[in-house]
């Protein structure tokens, strides 16, 4: 027992480097958490003609994917969001990554033709909800909404709080796990979307520099040490609330960075010489926060 302690506790200070990317042995750093945090997306939509999933075979390809940081979505099951527009909005879940749209996948419409909503499942053939509720969208304010999809319990519903003002819902018995989601309006209506999605709580163990050299990101600096950028890495990835870090090789300086809050609309960078921002990873190597 002691002796497997001891040796993981020893992999804290074993670290390989690329250019790119650093990666820390350290086991328990598998599992630590984020602490909660959201990323907020805008997203403007606006599709010409009727689009929907009972008449269009590659639905998918009309949609704007909302996962700009390739995050994990598998372990998900509910979605918030706010939305601006006079009708027709849809948001399309889908059991593929790759947005196929062959794939099973769920679409919830809003506002079809004003005042019908629909909660339909899609597997070769097509099954569906349908609820009457006038005026669910507004053409000037931004309407908060949530959809929750939990044991292919597929719901739809108002505010803030998920679970509460049920809207409508559509049970679906072959449940299949969501990976990728997908929003736009259609018949000319213009959609503007304000969409909330959690970040997977497990670090990968490695940290991406994103391929931007001489870049520093202007997120919050929460310590600032001269150190190696082994060491820079291995504190930043046993910290809970580090999202990445910044590193001058010159100076060997090292600034630990956090978002600040438990909602994160952006990670700005900024150009400076001889340093480089770290994004620490999420979902093995895919879900590097920031890069874009």
């Amino acid at each position: 027992m002691y002796g497997g302690l001891l040796e993981r506790m020893n992999m804290v200070n074993m670290v390989f480097r690329t250019d790119q990317w650093f990666k820390i042995l350290l086991l328990c750093l598998l599992t630590c958490k984020t602490g909660g945090v959201y990323i907020t997306t805008n997203e403007s939509t606006q599709v010409y003609g009727v689009v929907e999933s009972w008449h269009k075979p590659n639905i998918m390809n009309y949609t704007i994917d909302i996962n700009r940081y390739n995050l994990d979505l598998s372990g998900i099951t509910s979605l918030l969001f706010k939305i601006k527009a006079c009708d027709s909005a849809h948001v399309l879940l889908s059991t593929s990554d790759v947005r196929n749209s062959s794939k099973p996948l769920y679409e919830i419409i809003m506002g079809y033709f004003s005042d019908s909503s629909y909660i339909i499942y899609r597997a070769g053939s097509t099954h569906d909800t349908w609820f009457s509720i006038p005026n669910i969208l507004n053409c000037t304010v931004y309407l908060p909404f949530w959809i929750s999809w939990a044991s292919g319990d597929i719901k739809l519903g108002t505010g803030v709080v998920v679970g509460e003002n049920i809207l409508g819902n559509f049970k679906n018995t072959t449940h299949f796990e969501v990976r990728s989601i997908g929003v736009f309006t259609d018949r000319g209506t213009l959609g503007n979307w304000t969409i909330r999605v959690e970040v997977s709580d497990k670090f990968a163990g490695y940290f991406d520099s994103c391929s931007m050299s001489n870049t520093k990101s202007d997120v919050v600096v929460v310590d600032d040490i001269k150190c190696s950028g082994i060491r820079c890495a291995t504190s930043c990835g046993m910290s809970q609330t580090c999202m990445g870090f910044n590193f001058n090789s010159v100076m060997n300086r090292c600034e630990l960075l956090s978002f600040g809050s438990n909602d994160v609309t952006d990670i700005p960078h900024h150009t400076e010489a001889d340093w480089r921002f770290y994004s620490k990873c999420y979902n093995g190597k895919t879900a590097c926060l920031g890069c874009y």
